[in-house]
Order: C-alpha cells, then structure tokens, then sequence
C-alpha cells in the first residue's frame, strides 16, 4: 500500500484545511436523521477536494446524500463498509451538486496502533507524523471508529468544539461504529468533521478506538 508521504520538509505544529480555505460550512448531511456517516464524510471530504478559492463552494444536497445511501446500503439497509465505498466512489463515482464526481484511488486501511506489525504486514501502520502528512497532502483523511458506548448524535453532551474526545476507559462499541473526515490536527490531537461540528479529539483516542485510516488521490473529476 503506498502512502505518497514525504512532500514536506517539515510539519506545522496545528493545521486545518477549513482554517486555511475560507467560506465552507460544516453541514450535516442527513446524519442525525439516519445511519450515513460514510457518506456523509464522502460529502465533506467532496467539497474539501472540490474547493477553488474565490467560487462557491459545492452545494451537496440532501437529496444527493439520501440517493448515495440507499444505493450503497441495498434495500436491506445493512449499512455501509468505508473501504467498499471508497472503492464505489473510485468507480462508478456519485452524484454530488449536479455532477458525476470519481477519485482515481483509495487507500487503506491503515492502522496508528501497530496492528499492522502485529499481523504481519508492518506496511500498513502508520505514524501520527504520517498521519498529519496525509492530512495536509491529500485534503483530509477518513477514519473508521468503533466509538464507547454514550457518544451519540443524539446526546449534544456527548461531541461537539466543547467536548473533546479524550477518554479511553470505556471498551470500543461495534454497535457505535462511526466515520469521519479529519481535516487537520493541533497540540492535542486531530481535529474531525461530523454531526455539524468540529470535533477535536486526542492521539490517544484515536489509537484507541479506530479501526482504519483511509486516504485519496483526487481526481480530475473529483
């Protein structure tokens, strides 16, 4: 698996692409009303990877995302696989703002806690040095988690710019799997997208609850 790291010479000590790239806005797309978190994060990585400075930015609909889900999670709504639906977005792409919109590959899942050696396969682990690289080349990263139990779009106590995720003492849920696009880092930890918020978090959660790292190669298309 290539990771197409190594372009900087050295790494800032905070980064964001929002910071960075003026005029968009976190939006929810439909995730507080259904199970969508991966397309979701496919639209704010979309509008990331879509930004020219000085237009507008893309304006994904809810009907683009509802339209995506349902084709993705078949009548039987079993719900979505990230490394699948990377693939889908690869080919045949979807429909997001009126346009057909396809990467030319996706990548991982990469692994920030050394599973990977612990398999057999040290390729796929990765530093957070890595890991804030793949952020700033390639527009964000997405991250699958299997969050604790009681971090919940339904609970604003629970995620948000005032509440860090930073405890680690409750076990991984597989019934509270979850994804999100990382569109920078600071001092603390990276720093997310998702429910409509910014969502800070610390290395160490992350280590302890994700269960993949995913990045793009953007496309002419994309």
């Amino acid at each position: 698996m290539s990771l197409s790291i190594g372009t900087l010479m050295s790494l800032p000590s905070r980064y964001s692409f929002d910071d960075s790239h003026p005029g968009i806005t976190i939006e929810m797309y439909l995730n507080d009303q259904s199970n969508d978190c991966v397309i979701a994060a496919r639209a704010h990585h979309t509008v990331r990877l879509a930004y020219v400075a000085g237009t507008p930015t893309l304006n994904i609909s809810d009907s683009d995302i509802a339209t995506e889900y349902t084709a993705e999670a078949t009548p039987f709504n079993l719900g979505i696989a990230l490394g699948d639906s990377l693939q889908l977005w690869k080919s045949p792409g979807w429909t997001a703002a009126g346009t057909l919109r396809q990467i030319d590959d996706a990548f991982g899942p990469f692994s920030l806690s050394g599973t990977g050696m612990l398999a057999g396969d040290a390729t796929t682990d990765v530093t957070i040095a890595q890991v804030k690289e793949l952020i700033i080349d390639h527009v964000g990263v997405q991250i699958d988690l299997n969050l604790p139990d009681g971090i919940s779009v339904n609970d604003k106590n629970s995620f948000g710019p005032n509440v860090p995720w930073q405890s680690t003492t409750l076990p991984p849920s597989q019934q509270n799997r979850h994804v999100m696009l990382l569109i920078g880092y600071d001092e603390q930890g990276p720093i997310g997208v998702t429910w409509r918020v910014v969502q800070h978090m610390t290395w160490t959660f992350v280590q302890r609850y994700h269960t993949g790292i995913y990045w793009v190669q953007k496309g002419s298309s994309t």
